[in-house]
């Protein structure tokens, strides 16, 4: 794609397949020049960016932009007019390396891992070093390759190579009060720690070293005031992790859910193609040719450049983005991949818009894809999650809860006795509960006169869960995102060769 060029056009022009049209699935992939051009500023983004929050995590599930919320936020850092020190780090490259379950020893490492980073990025900042405190912080730089060596530094070096000369590099007595000297002229650092809980297996090691972090964090942010810490982690972890150690309740007060509405899938993706008009030098004039140019800014025109803004989904005409973030449980990975299929299918067609039949035809593949990412995002809290969702396969889209404790009892309780958090799942009940966590059932409310309303675990979480108040009146559906893989029937017996009906009135 020419960048070059600046060109004004009464048509914009889109090529459906062009890689930047809806950017990558992870935000962390894109460059600086395509996040940029779509990022969209959330609610969550302006407590993350309050100075006055010591320490803030994003708790969301695989694809929901935790990864995203922490670049923005950096992004944002930096486009001030003077932007603090910023450190930003993945958990494998910071992870300390213990062969111990002592909780004690692993948030002290972690605290040295971390205050090691925050050294090393001041010292990589640090111009002429005078003082004992600023050479150790350039040296600190310097041994882990943050910056060059100095002058002095690469003369002694190379002349300790070839003569008598030694250089002796004093050690650290203490990283945390040496970090803790240098922020007293109250600079300001912002640490950004992400995927902490990459690759995390439910084993007492995995378990000890994600939530040894996040007291290291606790702990940091009382000894150093000047230290901003963010960081992200999965709501299935967080739960596993918090019903083994107490001291996580006291972390829970910095831990913010990052959640998606239908109307944030519809502007998420009207950021995309707002900024693939930008990336492609068309947004400067583009805009003043749209239907109701004086609303350039709603994302109902952008969404209409690419998409059929009206599709009949249910009973009633419904904007295009309602099915996609249905059909997407509303995470913008999700949905990002369903529409770069679907667009996909559309040029080929040779269709300018992408409507509700590209979708369709792609759900079947996007319907096994949700089902790998499922077990591989939830295999650390079930090993048996796949055979759990298999159990339902030619089975029905919607449940009353004895119904539905029916079907377990008989398709997977006869058949084996899944381990959940540990410990063997005996009952309905049990297994019921991690299905709706997981997102694979939703609660269903009928308000009568064909209206009817959803509720997700992040919603209602106490649903599956007390014997008192199984399920507060709702029934049970399985989403929709896997019912075209499973080969759910629908309402009246039929295998769904076809999206799922969403009935919900408005």
């Amino acid at each position: 794609m020419v960048r070059g060029v600046m060109h004004f056009s009464a048509n914009p022009k889109f090529v459906l397949t062009d890689p930047e049209l809806f950017g990558k699935d992870a935000a962390e992939d894109d460059t600086d020049e395509v996040f940029q051009a779509y990022v969209m500023d959330r609610p969550e983004s302006f407590s993350f960016l309050d100075s006055k929050n010591y320490v803030r995590i994003a708790k969301a599930l695989k694809g929901e932009g935790k990864s995203a919320l922490l670049r923005l936020v950096r992004t944002r850092l930096l486009q001030q007019g003077e932007p603090p020190i910023i450190v930003a780090v993945k958990g494998k490259d910071v992870s300390p390396i213990l062969d111990s379950t002592n909780s004690d020893l692993w948030t002290r490492e972690w605290k040295k891992s971390i205050l090691s980073c925050v050294a090393q990025q001041i010292g990589s900042q640090i111009g002429m070093a005078w003082t004992d405190d600023a050479i150790s912080l350039v040296e600190e730089a310097e041994r882990t390759g943050a910056r060059e060596r100095n002058f002095v530094s690469a003369v002694f070096d190379r002349l300790g190579k070839s003569t008598s000369i030694k250089r002796s590099r004093l050690p650290v007595a203490s990283i945390e009060r040496l970090v803790q000297r240098w922020l007293a002229r109250e600079d300001s650092v912002w640490v950004f720690a992400d995927d902490i809980d990459e690759n995390f297996k439910n084993t007492p090691a995995d378990r000890i070293k994600v939530a040894s972090f996040f007291m290291a964090v606790r702990d940091l942010s009382a000894t150093i005031p000047q230290l901003r810490i963010r960081s992200a982690i999965r709501p299935n972890i967080w739960e596993l992790l918090v019903q083994d150690f107490e001291a996580l309740s006291k972390v829970r007060q910095y831990v913010e859910d990052l959640r998606w509405s239908e109307d944030d899938i519809r502007d998420l993706l009207a950021a995309r193609i707002r900024g693939y008009l930008r990336l492609t030098r068309q947004d400067d004039e583009s805009g003043k040719y749209l239907p109701g140019h004086n609303h350039i800014n709603n994302p109902t025109y952008y969404m209409a450049l690419v998409f059929e803004p009206w599709v009949k989904w249910g009973n009633a005409d419904r904007p295009m983005h309602v099915p996609l973030a249905t059909l997407s449980r509303r995470r913008p990975r999700w949905v990002l991949e369903l529409c770069r299929e679907a667009a996909k299918l559309a040029h080929s067609t040779g269709k300018s818009l992408i409507d509700l039949s590209h979708v369709n035809k792609c759900l079947e593949t996007y319907g096994h894809n949700r089902i790998s990412d499922t077990i591989a995002e939830f295999s650390s809290q079930c090993p048996q999650v796949g055979e759990l969702i298999q159990a339902f396969s030619q089975q029905n889209e919607e449940y009353a809860t004895s119904e539905l404790m029916t079907l377990i009892s008989k398709r997977i309780l006869q058949a084996l006795t899944p381990v959940i958090n540990g410990r063997p799942a005996s009952t309905p009940l049990e297994i019921a509960h991690f299905l709706y966590q997981v997102d694979f059932i939703t609660a269903k409310r009928n308000l009568g006169d064909s209206i009817y309303e959803h509720h997700s675990y992040a919603d209602r979480p106490h649903l599956l869960r007390a014997r008192t108040n199984i399920d507060d009146g709702v029934r049970w559906e399985i989403s929709p995102a896997f019912r075209q893989a499973l080969m759910i029937r629908d309402a009246t017996g039929k295998i769904l060769r076809r999206p799922p009906k969403d009935k919900r009135g408005r």
